[in-house]
C-alpha cells in the first residue's frame, strides 16, 4: 500500500508538492480564521463577529438604559469616582480602599489603580458625570466579554465561540447590572478573570503571544481585589511556564506530537530570540500595569504593600479553614446557583454543586482517554484553579461574604463550558445529511439572539443598587449646595449609623463636582485620598450628615447648629411599616437577651445587617429598615474660633507630614 507521502497516489494531472532543499515537503500552512469559519460548514466568516456582538449587546443596552436614570453615587462608588476625578493631574497610585488594616490601625487599599486608569479616557470623553463612570465601566466590561469570545474562537473555531457566547450570556445575566456597570472593585475584577482563564488555556496550547494579554488581565483582576492574590499569580506562573517550556522545546527541535525526545527533521529549531519576545513584552506590560504600586512602595513608608502583608500575613481573626472553604466552594458551584441567578450571599445546593463537579470530572477523564488534548489541557487548568481557589477561600478571615471570592461564578461558568464541550465530544461521529451543519449554525444564532434579548431586558429593568441612599443624596446634595458659600472651605463629617458614612462620601463627591472646596477628616485619607484631607485651620465650616430619627433629634437640639437640608423618602405607609419592623427588631433582640432603646438600636442597625453571624430573622428586619431609606439631614456648624496649636501626636499623619 502506498504511504501517505507517496506521490503516485495523487490524481492524474496533480502537480507534486514542492520539496524543501533537504528533501521533505513543507508542512501545510496554518489556516486563516476565515478559512476555519468556512470549513466549519454552516458558519460564515462573519459568524464569530456576530457571536461577539450578541454577547456584548446586553451591556450596550444597559448603557443606554442607565442614561435615562439619575444616579448619585454614595459609599464605595463615590470613593471610586473621587479617584477618577483626581485624573489626570493627580493620578491615583493605588486601588480602592478596603477592609485592610495594618498593626497600627492604618487603612490600606486593594493592590492597584488599573480600574481607574483604564476607564478614565472614556469617563472624560463622556463628560465626567456619574453616568459617564457607569458607561465607561460597562464599555470596558464589553471589551473583556469580546476578548473572551475571541479567545474561545481562537482555540476551537466558531462552534466553540458559539458555546462560549451562550455561557457568557448566562454569566452576564447572573452578574446583573451591578457587576457590569457599577465601579465597585470586586465587580470590575470578574470579567478580566475569565479572560485570564481563557488566555492561560491558550498559552498551554502554544499561543505564546497571548502572554501579554494574560499579564494585563491578571493585573486588572488582582489590582481590583486582593481576593485574587492566590489565583492570578498561579495562573500567570502556569502560562509563563508553558511559554518557557515550548520555547525551550522549539529551540531544541523536539517533536511537537510525542514525548520520546526524538528530533523532528521537518521542524527545524526556532530562533531563541524570537521565542523570548512575548516574554519580554509581557514583562514590560506588567511593569507598566504595576507602575503605580511600585512608585507608592518607593515613595511611602509604610507602603500599601506593607499594609497588605500585615493585614493578610497576621490576621486578627482565625481563617475559616479548609473544611468550611470546601463547603463554600462546592455550594457556590451549584449550576443553578449564584453564577446564573445572581445574589450577594454564599448560597446554593451542595448536592448540585457536588454533582456538577462529579459529572465534569467523569467527562474530563473520558475525554482524556479519547485523546481530546485541547479539552484535557483546559480541564487540567480548571482543576488546578479550583484547588488554588479552595486554598484561597480557606484563608478568608472575618465576616464571610460572597464578594470576597466572587471569582467562583467565573469558575462555575468555565466548568459548565468545559462540561458542555466534553459531552459534545462524546457524541457518536456520524455523517450528517447535506445542509445539516448550516441549519445547526442558524439555530445556534437564533438561540444566541433570543438569549441576548432576554438578558438585555433583564439588565435594563434591574434596579440601581443602593437606590435608597442615591434617592436620599438626590435630595440632600442639591439642597445643601444651595445654602453654601463658594468662597468658604468645608469639612464634611457624619453621624451616620444607618449607612456608615455612605451619604457623607456621596455629598463630598457631589459638592466637589459643583466646584466647592470640600474635604474630609484625616482618618478617611485612604478613602478620599490625602489631598482631600482638611486639617484644623484649613476649613471655614463643618457639614455633618446625620441619619436616623434619634440622632437627628439630638443634633436638632444642639446650640449653634443649623439644619440646611433634610430628606425622608418614605411614604406614610412605608413609615408605618418602618415603625412595625423597628418594634419587631427590638422585641426579637430582647427575646435573645439583648435590650436596646430606640437611640441604641438606631446606632447598630447596619452592624446587625452586616454581621453574618446574626440569625436570619434579625438580618431580615435590619435589612428592611435600612432599605426603607432612613431619614437624614445635613447640619452646618462653624468651627471653634482660634483653636490654638494642636499637639503633633494628636493629628493623623496626613495632617502634619510635609
Amino acid at each position: 500500500m502506498p504511504g501517505a507521502d507517496d506521490t503516485t497516489t495523487l490524481p492524474p494531472g496533480t502537480p507534486p508538492p514542492h520539496p524543501t532543499p533537504s528533501g521533505p515537503r513543507h508542512a501545510a500552512p496554518r489556516s486563516s480564521p476565515g478559512a476555519d469559519d468556512a470549513a466549519a460548514g454552516g458558519w460564515p466568516r462573519w459568524a464569530t463577529l456576530a457571536v461577539g456582538l450578541l454577547v456584548v449587546l446586553p451591556v450596550l443596552v444597559l448603557i443606554v438604559a442607565l442614561a435615562r436614570r439619575t444616579w448619585y453615587p454614595t459609599g464605595d462608588q463615590a470613593q471610586a469616582e473621587l479617584r477618577m476625578r483626581s485624573l489626570p493631574r493627580h493620578p491615583p497610585l493605588l486601588g480602592a480602599a478596603g477592609r485592610i488594616v495594618d498593626h497600627q490601625g492604618r487603612q490600606g487599599t486593594h493592590p492597584g489603580p488599573l480600574m481607574f486608569w483604564v476607564t478614565w479616557p472614556v469617563y472624560a470623553l463622556l463628560g465626567r458625570s456619574a453616568w459617564a463612570f457607569e458607561a465607561a465601566t460597562a464599555l470596558v466590561n464589553a471589551v473583556w466579554l469580546g476578548m473572551a469570545v475571541w479567545l474561545a474562537r481562537r482555540r476551537g473555531g466558531p462552534v466553540l465561540a458559539w458555546w462560549a457566547g451562550i455561557v457568557l450570556l448566562l454569566l452576564v445575566g447572573g452578574y446583573g447590572l451591578s457587576a457590569l456597570s457599577q465601579p465597585w472593585n470586586p465587580w470590575v475584577a470578574l470579567l478580566p478573570f475569565s479572560v485570564l482563564l481563557f488566555a492561560t488555556w491558550c498559552l498551554l496550547e502554544g499561543d505564546r503571544w497571548l502572554l501579554p494579554l494574560a499579564v494585563f488581565a491578571g493585573s486588572y483582576s488582582l489590582q481590583g481585589h486582593a481576593g485574587y492574590a492566590v489565583l492570578v499569580p498561579m495562573l500567570l506562573l502556569v502560562g509563563t511556564g508553558a511559554v518557557l517550556w515550548r520555547s525551550w522545546r522549539d529551540r531544541h527541535g523536539l517533536e511537537r506530537a510525542g514525548s520520546s525526545g526524538r528530533t523532528d527533521s521537518r521542524s527545524p529549531p526556532r530562533s531563541g530570540r524570537r521565542a523570548w519576545v512575548p516574554i519580554v513584552v509581557a514583562v514590560l506590560v506588567g511593569l507598566a500595569a504595576w507602575s503605580g504600586p511600585i512608585v507608592d512602595a518607593v515613595r511611602h513608608h509604610p507602603s500599601n504593600v506593607d499594609k497588605l502583608v500585615a493585614n493578610f500575613g497576621s490576621p486578627d481573626k482565625p481563617p475559616i479553614g479548609l473544611r468550611h472553604a470546601a463547603e463554600a466552594v462546592v455550594q457556590s458551584l451549584d449550576p443553578t446557583g449564584v453564577w446564573l441567578t445572581g445574589g450577594d450571599a454564599v448560597q446554593g445546593s451542595r448536592l448540585l454543586g457536588g454533582l456538577l463537579l462529579a459529572a465534569w470530572a467523569a467527562v474530563s477523564v473520558v475525554a482524556w482517554r479519547r485523546g481530546a488534548r485541547s479539552l484535557t489541557r483546559l480541564n487540567a487548568l480548571l482543576a488546578l484553579t479550583l484547588l488554588a481557589g479552595w486554598y484561597s477561600v480557606s484563608r478568608v478571615f472575618g465576616d464571610f461574604y460572597l464578594y470576597v471570592f466572587r471569582w467562583i461564578c467565573a469558575l462555575t461558568a468555565a466548568v459548565v463550558f468545559s462540561l458542555g464541550w466534553g459531552l459534545a465530544t462524546l457524541l457518536p461521529r456520524r455523517s450528517l445529511p447535506p445542509g445539516t451543519a448550516r441549519r445547526l449554525g442558524g439555530a445556534a444564532l437564533v438561540v444566541l439572539v433570543g438569549l441576548a434579548a432576554l438578558t438585555s431586558v433583564r439588565l435594563a429593568r434591574a434596579p440601581l443598587p443602593y437606590d435608597y441612599t442615591g434617592r436620599l443624596e438626590r435630595t440632600l446634595a442639591p439642597a445643601t449646595a444651595a445654602r453654601l458659600d463658594r468662597g468658604r472651605r468645608y469639612l464634611i463629617t457624619w453621624d451616620d449609623p444607618a449607612y456608615l458614612g455612605g451619604l457623607g462620601f456621596g455629598l463630598l463627591l457631589d459638592l466637589e463636582r459643583r466646584g466647592f472646596q470640600v474635604g474630609a477628616e484625616a482618618r478617611f485619607s485612604t478613602a478620599v485620598e490625602p489631598r482631600r484631607v482638611r486639617c484644623p485651620g484649613s476649613y471655614d465650616a463643618v457639614l455633618t450628615v446625620v441619619t436616623s430619627e434619634s440622632h437627628l433629634a439630638v443634633w436638632r437640639a444642639k446650640p449653634g447648629v443649623r439644619q440646611i437640608a433634610a430628606a425622608d423618602i418614605r411614604t406614610p405607609a412605608a413609615k408605618a411599616a418602618y415603625a412595625r419592623d423597628f418594634t419587631a427588631l427590638q422585641a426579637e433582640l430582647a427575646r435573645r437577651g439583648t435590650r436596646y432603646d430606640a437611640s441604641q438600636l438606631d446606632g447598630v442597625i447596619n452592624f446587625l445587617l452586616l454581621d453574618s453571624k446574626q440569625p436570619k430573622v434579625i438580618s431580615r428586619l435590619a435589612s428592611r429598615l435600612v432599605l426603607a431609606g432612613v431619614p437624614s439631614a445635613v447640619f452646618l456648624t462653624d468651627p471653634a474660633p482660634n483653636p490654638g496649636p494642636v499637639p503633633r501626636d494628636a493629628l493623623d499623619e496626613p495632617c502634619w507630614k510635609p
